[in-house]
C-alpha cells in the first residue's frame, strides 16, 4: 500500500512542479523526463499491486479502501489548480528545495513539508534543478519524506510564492504518512514480541 501511495503522490508533485502552464510561455517537461516518470510509475505501481493482490485477504478491498484515501481529495486539488491558473513570480524555479548540506539516508520524522520563513533556511535550502536528467527521482524522494518519514535527501517546498493547493497536497499526503506510520508501528507491535513494551516506554 506504502508503494503505491509513494509511486502516486511522486507522479502528483512532478506535475504539479513540471506542468505548469502551456500559454503565454510553455513552461512543461522534457519527452525524456516524461517518459521515464511514466515508465518508472508504471514499474512501482505494478511491483506494488503485484504484492497487494499475493499477500492481501482482500485484495480488492484493500485496494479500493486506498483508493478511496489517495485519490478524490489529491485529484480535487489539481483539478481546481489547472482551472484557475498560475500567474506568480519565480514562475521558472522549482516549487521544491533540498538541503544543500547532507545528503545521505536519514530518518526525518519531525520534518514538516515546507521551509520555515527564516532566511537562514532560504540560504541552507537550495531549489531542485529541472536540467538534471535525474530530477525527476526527487519527487519520488520527497513523497518518500512525506509518507514514511525516510529519504535520501531533505526535500521540502519552498516558502515563497507557493501556490496554496500545491502546499495543501503535500500536508494532505504528510498527514496520510503519520496515519501510515502510526499503523505500521500499531501493527509490529502486535507481532513482534517486546516491542509493543519498548514502544509504550518511548
Amino acid at each position: 500500500m506504502g508503494g503505491v501511495a509513494i509511486a502516486y503522490f511522486g507522479l502528483l508533485f512532478w506535475l504539479v512542479d513540471r506542468y505548469r502552464r502551456l500559454h503565454p510561455v510553455p513552461i512543461i517537461p522534457t519527452s525524456y523526463e516524461t517518459i521515464s516518470i511514466f515508465v518508472s510509475f508504471s514499474v512501482l505501481e505494478f511491483f506494488s499491486l503485484l504484492a497487494i493482490f499475493r499477500n492481501a485477504q482482500q485484495p480488492w478491498l484493500t485496494l479500493g479502501c486506498l483508493l478511496i484515501i489517495i485519490v478524490p481529495v489529491p485529484v480535487a486539488l489539481l483539478i481546481r489548480l489547472y482551472q484557475q491558473g498560475r500567474y506568480h513570480d519565480l514562475m521558472d524555479v522549482s516549487y521544491f528545495t533540498e538541503d544543500g548540506t547532507f545528503r545521505q539516508l536519514r530518518l526525518l520524522i519531525g520534518r514538516l513539508p515546507v521551509i520555515p520563513r527564516n532566511q537562514t533556511f532560504r540560504e541552507r535550502y537550495m531549489p531542485l534543478l529541472c536540467d538534471r536528467r535525474w530530477n525527476w527521482l526527487n519527487y519520488y524522494d520527497f513523497s518518500l519524506n512525506n509518507l514514511v518519514k525516510l529519504g535520501f535527501n531533505d526535500i521540502r517546498l519552498r516558502d515563497e510564492h507557493l501556490p496554496g493547493i500545491i502546499s495543501a497536497l503535500a500536508w494532505y499526503q504528510w498527514s496520510l504518512g503519520l496515519i501510515y506510520i502510526t499503523l505500521v508501528l500499531w501493527t509490529l507491535s502486535r507481532t513482534i514480541p517486546g516491542l509493543n513494551l519498548l514502544i509504550y516506554l518511548k
